[in-house]
Formats: structure tokens, C-alpha cells, sequence
């Protein structure tokens, strides 16, 4: 395990390098010394942002740090908390399955499915005033004519001198072929993964289909508008306590809950609603020798425990809470909400909304697109030059590629379990506000197109099995998104 300042250290450069920046060693000594060296080294990336975009190295003089002895903003903060009326945001809630829906396990039930992604999708890209003909066409156009085809990727080949994709539409299977001398569509082909739905411009040359251009479905551009005729109020978004692990770190949590019941804190006073974006507890049998890695060793007792802690969260605020993999739910996405008999044992100390895994949170307007992110495991696994061990740096770009393909779990047949529905409900139709997930364990603050993303990390220190991945969590941190404003800082409650 490395020492908590060699961790902090790795943390603040993940963080910088993961945003476009290095940071000097006095930038980075000046971080660690200060009361919350996370938040405020990304105050001042947002600074740069908007101030100096073109600056890659962060040095001291660009630090943009809250230091504890600034008592007189700390009261005018205090003081308008206490004066200005908090204004509670309407939720409205929109899950995306039924409690008790079934299927048969028919072929064509997957068929089915498979065929609303395409079409969905298609529709997507025809937004943008593309005339695509069937892949068959495709095949009889006349030698050197340009055709645009929507399909999805069905598997590749790397060649010596070209990388062949499969791809199909309703009419049928062609093989695209992509020439390594064209290195920048080289590179494109390479990161589109298996079952996304894009668009190609190919170019027929002999009984070759040539690919030309790749277009993803992708998110629209927004602008985050700020609504200034309401007051501060703030959504706090966590994910992945773990309760019941030996590694579930409840000291880090219980500064969190003393933190949200302190009454002098301004930030703290204006939260309205806490998110909980999947594995609130540890669950059983979720990983290889998980048993050694229990404190408490069945699920039922595991939520008797989290229902303690989260009756410690002040009754003014409504948490929402979404399941993930280590919950004792349906395994196949989308997960419905949490079963009665656990809903139960939860609600005996304090009421907690229960939602859908993915399901999308409205408040007054503003869109939280809430996942716990298991469709994540496919991608590192699919796009080069991310795994487990680079999350760090790669968990942006994981994240902005699912906004990109347009849907939550775009790889099918391999861990993670997708239902067929009548429909699929994880395409995503209309773009967030803020698109919310954990399963990683970083933290990731980045914007895509105007959109927010943003992975608040774990509660819970490295197990075996994540260390024989490579992979470091970041444990203790809490997202907190301004309703009023779209601004984005993350408390960290590590020591």
C-alpha cells in the first residue's frame, strides 16, 4: 500500500495530467501542505482553463488555493447560508426497468433488442442530414463511387497492411477495410469498439469497401446555462462505500457524515440531496476469494450496517440510492431498484429513495444521468492504451466515449450481462447535464461537449484483487454539483 503522501502525490499529478497539465515540485508541495490540495488544485485548472488555456505546467504562482485563515469569506459564506431561504429542487425521477420484468431467453428476444439499438441510433445520426443506403448497396456501387452506410461493428482483423472490420446492417455483413498508410483513419478504426452503431463513408475499389470517414452518434454541444433566480443549492454525488469490507475506510465516511451535519459549514448546509451511485455495501461472492476480504459476512447484515450510517445524514436531505455489481440485485444491466427486503431493512432508520441502475435524476430542469458504470470494464478492455492500472488518466476518456457511442455498454458478450428488452433502454436519448458513475474508483472531473462527468472515486483502500489488477483507488472523496450554477468541487475527507 503506498503511504498516504506518496498516494497524494500520485493523485494530484493523475489528476493534472489527466486534464492537460504537469505540475512543478513547488506547485505540488504547496498542494500537499494546503487543507484540501484535491479541490483546490482543480479550482485552478478551471482558472486556466478560462484565463490561460494555452499554460501546460502549473507552478506555484497559478495556484488558486482556499486557505483556512480567510475567516471573513468563511463568515460571509456562513452568514448567507443562515440568511438566504434554502430553496429545495424538485426531483423527478425516471427509472429505466420494471421491478419485475422477465424474458424468455429466445433468440428473438436478443434480436430484438439488437435491432432497436441500431435503429435508435440510426435515427440519431440522421440528424445530421446523412443519406445512408444498406450495406448492400454498399456492395454493387460502381468502382470508385462513395456510399455512407450506418452499422454496427461486428469484430476485426489486424493485417499486415490493413485493419478489416465486419460490419452489418439489416441488409447484411461487409467487410471495411482500413489501410494502415492512412494512419489518422487507422487510428480512429482502432478505438471503435465492438456492437457500436456509427457511420461510414466508404469508397468502392475493385471488390474492396475502403473506409473514408467515421462518424460517432455523439452527444450534442450544450451550453450549461446558469439559472441566478434561484438560490445556491447543491447535489452531493458518492459511490462505492463497500460496506462490510475489511478495507471499507468508515473512518474517512464518518468525516464525511460529521462534515454534511455541521451546521456552521455554508456548502454543507445548502446540500439537498445525496447520490449514491452503486456498491453501497460489499456484497458476497462478487470477485475470486472475496471471503477473505469481508468484516461482515453476509448481505443482510452488510445493509444493517450502512443503514446506521446513512441514518446519521440529516432528514432535510433526500438520498437517492442506485445499485451496482456488488449489490444483491439482477446482474444484467439495466439493474432494477433495490429488492423490497433490503429496501426494508434501510428504511428502518431513515427513508431513501431507491432507483434504477442507470436512471436519470431531473431536478428543476437540470439532468443527472446516474450509472454506477459496469460497461466501463468492456472499454478498458476495447480501446488502446487504457486498463485498469491508468485509470487515472484514462477515466475521462472512458467516460466521454460512452457519451460519444451514445450508449452505456456498447460491448456485448462479455462480463457484463445486458437484458433484452423490447427495447434498449441504455442508449442514450438525450443528453445530461451531468453524467454520474463510479465502479472505477477515481476521480474524474472533466466536461464533454458541455456536459458535466464526474466519478466521486471510493471509500474503500485497495483489495487483492484490485491490486492484481493494477488498479489504485482514490479513496474519501465527495463530488458536489451547484444546481444554480453547474460549477463542479470535490471535497476530500482523506487525512
Amino acid at each position: 500500500m503506498l503511504s498516504r503522501g506518496r498516494q497524494l502525490y500520485r493523485e494530484l499529478v493523475s489528476i493534472a495530467v489527466s486534464e492537460g497539465f504537469q505540475l512543478t515540485e513547488k506547485a505540488l508541495k504547496k498542494l500537499e501542505e494546503s487543507e484540501n490540495p484535491v479541490e483546490n488544485l482543480l479550482r485552478t485548472i478551471e482558472e486556466l482553463k478560462k484565463q490561460a488555456p494555452e499554460v501546460p505546467l502549473i507552478d506555484v504562482g497559478h495556484l488558486k488555493l482556499q486557505q483556512t485563515e480567510e475567516k471573513p469569506a468563511d463568515l460571509k459564506l456562513q452568514l448567507e447560508a443562515e440568511t438566504t431561504p434554502l430553496s429545495i429542487p424538485k426531483m423527478t425521477t425516471v427509472n429505466l426497468i420494471e421491478d419485475d420484468y422477465r424474458i424468455e431467453g429466445e433468440f428473438f428476444e436478443f434480436h430484438r433488442y439488437f435491432m432497436d439499438r441500431y435503429r435508435k441510433i440510426r435515427r440519431i445520426l440522421e440528424r445530421r442530414n446523412r443519406n445512408y443506403k444498406p450495406v448492400a448497396e454498399a456492395v454493387a456501387a460502381r468502382d470508385g463511387e462513395e456510399v455512407e452506410i450506418a452499422v454496427m461493428v461486428l469484430g476485426r482483423e489486424e493485417r499486415k497492411n490493413s485493419l478489416i472490420l465486419d460490419v452489418e446492417d439489416p441488409s447484411g455483413v461487409v467487410s471495411v477495410v482500413v489501410p494502415v498508410k492512412n494512419q489518422q483513419m487507422y487510428r480512429e478504426a482502432c478505438e471503435l469498439v465492438n456492437d457500436v452503431v456509427v457511420g461510414m463513408k466508404v469508397r468502392k475499389s475493385g471488390d474492396l469497401l475502403i473506409l473514408r470517414e467515421a462518424a460517432y452518434p455523439d452527444v450534442e454541444e450544450r451550453q450549461q446555462r446558469s439559472n441566478q433566480t434561484n438560490p445556491e443549492a447543491y447535489v452531493c454525488l458518492i459511490s462505492d462505500v463497500h460496506v462490510g469490507s475489511k478495507n471499507f475506510r468508515q473512518d474517512l465516511f464518518e468525516k464525511f457524515l460529521d462534515w454534511v451535519n455541521r451546521g456552521r459549514d455554508g456548502v454543507a448546509k445548502r446540500i439537498t440531496h445525496i447520490v449514491i451511485a452503486g456498491d453501497l455495501v460489499e456484497g458476497v461472492g462478487v470477485y475470486p476469494g472475496q471471503e477473505k476480504d469481508l468484516m461482515i459476512k453476509n448481505v443482510e447484515d452488510q445493509f444493517k450496517e450502512a443503514s446506521k450510517l446513512l441514518a446519521e445524514i440529516p432528514e432535510r436531505i433526500e438520498v437517492v440510492f442506485s445499485p451496482g455489481n456488488h449489490e444483491p440485485v439482477r446482474k444484467a444491466l439495466p439493474q432494477p431498484p433495490l429488492q423490497k427486503r433490503y429496501r426494508d431493512l434501510v428504511n428502518k432508520r431513515r427513508l431513501v429513495s431507491f432507483v434504477s441502475n442507470p436512471a436519470n435524476l431531473v431536478f428543476d430542469g437540470v439532468r443527472i444521468l446516474v450509472y454506477h458504470g459496469q460497461g466501463l470494464d468492456e472499454l478498458i478492455q476495447s480501446i488502446p492504451e487504457s486498463s485498469y492500472s491508468n485509470l487515472r488518466e484514462t477515466g475521462p476518456k472512458l467516460m466521454s466515449y460512452m457519451l460519444k457511442c451514445r450508449h452505456l455498454a456498447p460491448v456485448y458478450g462479455e462480463n457484463t450481462q445486458l437484458l433484452p428488452m423490447n427495447e434498449d433502454r441504455l442508449v442514450i436519448s438525450e443528453t445530461p447535464n451531468v453524467f454520474q458513475t463510479g465502479h472505477i474508483h477515481v476521480v474524474v472531473k472533466t466536461n464533454y461537449k458541455g456536459a458535466v462527468l464526474i466519478n466521486s472515486g471510493a471509500w474503500q483502500d485497495q483489495t487483492e484483487y484490485q491490486r492484481s489488477m493494477g488498479m489504485e483507488p482514490m479513496t474519501g472523496y465527495a463530488a458536489l454539483y451547484n444546481l444554480a450554477n453547474h460549477d463542479v468541487s470535490f471535497k476530500q475527507f482523506g487525512s
